[in-house]
């Protein structure tokens, strides 16, 4: 993939618009009205722009083997989900999506279905999708393929800081991200990592004096 970074702002740009087409199209015909999906005015979906360029950086390299690209797929998307659920939550005090109504879920952000459907995506990223974006930049002007790179971004950031401003919980978000509860996150990390630690040194030491007991060299 020779792609500059005109390239790549303009594929984000391409999967942020496939991804507001697919789910508004979806919501539209199961709720028999017009409806535009994401939080944004315009017709694009950030996190599927991010996650389109994951997806067809982390499945690249394992082209071959449609059996990593799947797992791949599902363990990137996955994290990406429940991260990006995490922070919209914590911004804007509301839920934007919710899988409560699926089994085996883990605080309504991920789902095992939804995993699994997003190693599905990879395939089809992999495999279909990656493909049509090396067409479509091969075939459109360069002159078009800059301009959208710059003009749709400036759009999107625009339109974000509008919606972030009318109902962002600046409160919410000053207690999550404030020193004190970072550094107990820190902290609670770190008590992890000791005990990590702990552990594989009693297991180190165990097999140690097993092998010592035995006579083993």
């Amino acid at each position: 993939m020779n792609f500059g970074f005109e390239h790549w702002l303009f594929t984000f740009c391409f999967y942020c618009m496939i991804g507001w087409l697919q789910e508004s199209a979806i919501e539209s015909l199961y709720h028999k009205k017009p409806i535009n999906r994401g939080f944004l005015k315009g017709p694009y979906i950030p996190i599927y722009g991010v996650g389109g360029i994951i997806l067809l950086l982390v499945t690249t390299p394992f082209r071959d083997n449609a059996f990593v690209v799947f797992f791949v797929a599902m363990a990137f998307c996955t994290v990406l989900e429940y991260f990006t659920g995490w922070l919209m939550e914590t911004m804007f005090n509301k839920q934007f999506w919710d899988y409560s109504m699926f089994k085996l879920v883990y605080k309504n952000r991920i789902s095992l279905v939804s995993s699994l459907f997003w190693g599905v995506m990879g395939l089809f990223m992999a495999y279909v999708v990656s493909y049509v974006t090396y067409f479509v930049i091969d075939h459109l002007p360069y002159q078009f393929i800059c301009v959208t790179a710059i003009i749709v971004p400036l759009i999107m950031t625009v339109d974000f800081f509008i919606a972030a401003k009318k109902q962002i919980d600046t409160k919410r978000l000053g207690k999550t991200f404030s020193l004190s509860n970072i550094g107990s996150r820190i902290n609670v990390i770190s008590r992890i990592r000791a005990r990590y630690i702990d552990y594989r040194d009693s297991r180190g030491k165990e097999e140690y004096k097993d092998k010592d007991e035995t006579g083993e060299d």
